[in-house]
């Protein structure tokens, strides 16, 4: 699965405002079968929910195909399918399908948010579809078993913990086995099938084809297997048949490590400010091996807590997942820095987002790992030349999670075929990162080589999925697109290089995380927040007209008042201002961690740091605006109107100080 670069809610914002909510696309009029139906949309937005897919252009249905393609009169199960109408003039006849990865993946959740208001958008039709098995489609194989012993899982040692997912794992066969769902029948080439299902429904003539991850095996199946109506192929982060990435993991691990460390070591500053980065990071790893701890991280949807056990091994596996985000390895050497001190808090910000994804169907995944990847011997891995941290538990890794996991699945194997290297001359461009965990550039490459009209490229500090995270894999993607048989400029490749490393002294933020994963609580505060600095501000408008009058009426002010008045008004105005100051600050800070690398790790440059202590002298100025407006109660200074308006204002102070509060300001420099 790709992922992509996190927004704040600012930046939100402008895009949602400056760009049209819905569209009306002026596709040609394609002609529909039977098999497809229409329906209301199963995804929302993921930023808004008010937003429905429907007002931003979608189309959506479903696609009834046969559970297994060679019995048509058989089983039948559902695709979901949404169909972005081209909103341009001008629309190319051939629609862009996109398939996600996994397998299990959701495509819904990533492309129909990233997809929209695109250059892809006005030119063509797009249209995303989930797999078979995975979310949203009839049946979905996702393993709900697993929700069960989540709590005692995520504190069990290693040996404990297979055991009680390999249980959880054989109920959930069971159940699929007695709802009559056959498991053997979900794999790639009856995926391939499905897309080809989907564009005969859909009524295309030719379409071109995008796929990540495991998405990419599947367009390869679908170029051998159903070649005729592919106009081109675009294939990001590539995963070739003939090389079976399982056996593979702990060399791409060892190779992930490698790069890491090479990029700091090549990086002047990051070298002179993160020295000796391997060995201060395998050492902690050795140490929480020997005296694991326990962290706690809480459901992002439900807010419940759990304990997690945490032994250099699974440190070693949350680097590896978060390698698939862009720019980890700018990210690393700081989190280095952050474990050594024993300071884990990133970890309990961001392995909720990995254990509570419930849009991943796992039952899919093994049934498509165990068809076509589980013919392998666990005892044969190549560990020669891996770090002994990584190579120690490496064999016993793979026979759990895949050896052991495919006895339990049962599902028929589909034979050597499926391994064999896809020849075809169909037009397809071919995306790697240079820091991706799983599939590195040689997988592409080995895809290449029988691929004859193939353009293959290497982003030299992208991950694991380039297209939609990446401005220059946009570009090439959209080049591609407009003409597949001319190579794509890609001149923007040679000007990427792994720098923008995170420094070492930084201060958390977490309102950045909040916003960025759009926390409803954190949102709704910071949008109040904003309220209420308005109704302190608006004393600027208001005072200086109440000023003008007097000074026209020639109104005369009580000289036992004038200083409390001056003093008031004198303090409203400080906290407003000093509050101005703060929200700008702070934002210019959020802008430059989002423009770098420092967003996913919630923090800002240490320059930030005089910036907050703002919020404790607003606190300051808040008690002394309380004060005033109790005395001017209590003594009746002023008229009735001018008392309550300066009410207003206490309340406005009091409700920003609390929003501050809220939003975790008074402990950024604890």
């Amino acid at each position: 699965m790709p992922s992509f670069r996190i927004v704040s809610l600012v930046l939100v914002l402008t895009f949602f405002l400056s760009h049209p909510l819905s569209a009306t696309g002026h596709s040609l009029i394609q002609q529909r079968t039977d098999a497809f139906e229409p329906a209301d949309c199963p995804f929302e937005n993921p930023f808004f929910s008010f937003i429905t897919p429907e007002s931003q252009g979608f189309e959506c249905g479903y696609v009834t195909v046969p559970e297994q393609h060679a019995d048509p009169d058989g089983p039948t199960i559902r695709l979901p399918v949404a169909i972005l109408k081209a909103s341009g003039d001008n629309p190319q006849p051939d629609p862009l399908f996109l398939a996600q990865g996994g397998p299990g993946g959701d495509a819904f959740g990533v492309f129909s948010t990233i997809l929209p208001n695109t250059n892809l958008a006005r030119d063509r039709d797009l249209v995303i579809f989930n797999q078979r098995g995975t979310l949203y489609a009839d049946p979905q194989l996702a393993c709900t078993e697993l929700n069960d012993i989540l709590a005692e899982l995520l504190v069990a040692p290693r040996d404990k913990a297979d055991e009680l997912t390999k249980n959880a794992y054989t109920q959930c066969h069971e159940r699929f086995q007695a709802e009559g769902i056959n498991l053997s029948a979900y794999n790639s080439v009856e995926n391939a099938a499905d897309i080809e299902a989907i564009r005969a429904a859909l009524g295309y003539d030719t379409f071109n084809f995008y796929g990540v991850s495991y998405g990419t095996l599947l367009g390869l199946h679908l170029m051998r297997d159903h070649p005729e109506h592919l106009r081109s192929v675009i294939l990001d982060a590539v995963v070739p048949p003939q090389l079976n990435f399982i056996p593979l993991v702990p060399q791409n691990t060892n190779r992930l490590f490698d790069q890491f460390f090479q990029a700091c070591a090549a990086d002047e500053t990051c070298q002179a400010e993160y020295p000796d980065l391997e060995t201060r990071f395998f050492a902690v790893v050795d140490q929480l091996n020997e005296q694991p701890t326990t962290l706690t991280i809480a459901d992002p949807d439900t807010g419940q807590h759990y304990d997690v056990r945490l032994d250099g091994d699974t440190l070693l596996g949350f680097v590896y997942q978060i390698a698939y985000l862009p720019e980890a390895y700018a990210i690393f050497p700081n989190m280095v820095k952050s474990f050594e001190a024993g300071d884990y808090r990133f970890i309990e910000v961001i392995l909720p987002l990995f254990l509570f994804d419930d849009t991943i169907s796992d039952g899919m995944y093994f049934s498509v790992i165990c068809a076509e990847d589980a013919d392998f011997d666990p005892e044969a891995t190549p560990l020669a030349g891996l770090r002994p941290q990584i190579a120690a538990n490496a064999v016993e890794d793979l026979k759990n999670s895949y050896i052991d996991m495919c006895a339990i699945w049962q599902v028929d194997a589909l034979g050597p075929f499926i391994d064999e290297p896809v020849v075809s001359d169909i037009p397809t461009l071919l995306l790697s990162g240079e820091f991706d965990p799983i599939t590195p550039p040689e997988n592409a490459a080995a895809a290449a080589a029988s691929l004859t009209n193939s353009f293959n490229y290497v982003d030299a500090v992208g991950s694991h999925g380039a297209f939609g995270s990446d401005a220059c894999a946009n570009q090439i993607v959209e080049a591609f697109l407009n003409n597949p048989t001319v190579p794509p400029n890609a001149s923007c490749l040679t000007q990427a290089s792994p720098d923008n490393f995170v420094p070492p002294n930084t201060i958390r933020v977490d309102l950045i995380h909040q916003i960025n994963t759009l926390d409803p609580w954190a949102v709704a505060f910071t949008l109040l927040a904003g309220l209420f600095l308005l109704g302190i501000l608006s004393a600027f408008v208001v005072w200086p007209i109440v000023l003008v009058v007097r000074l026209i009426t020639q109104r005369k002010i009580e000289t036992e008042s004038r200083l409390l008045r001056w003093t008031r008004s004198g303090l409203v105005i400080v906290f407003g201002l000093l509050a101005l100051v703060f929200v700008v600050g702070l934002n210019i800070f959020i802008v430059q961690s989002l423009s770098g690398s420092m967003a996913i790790l919630s923090v800002v440059s240490s320059w930030a740091a005089p910036l907050f202590i703002v919020p404790y002298l607003l606190a300051l100025l808040a008690l002394g605006i309380i004060a005033l407006m109790i005395w001017s109660w209590q003594k009746k200074e002023g008229t009735i109107w001018s008392r309550l308006y300066y009410t207003f204002l206490t309340l406005c102070v009091i409700g920003y100080i609390s929003m501050l509060a809220f939003t975790g300001m008074f402990s950024v420099l604890i």
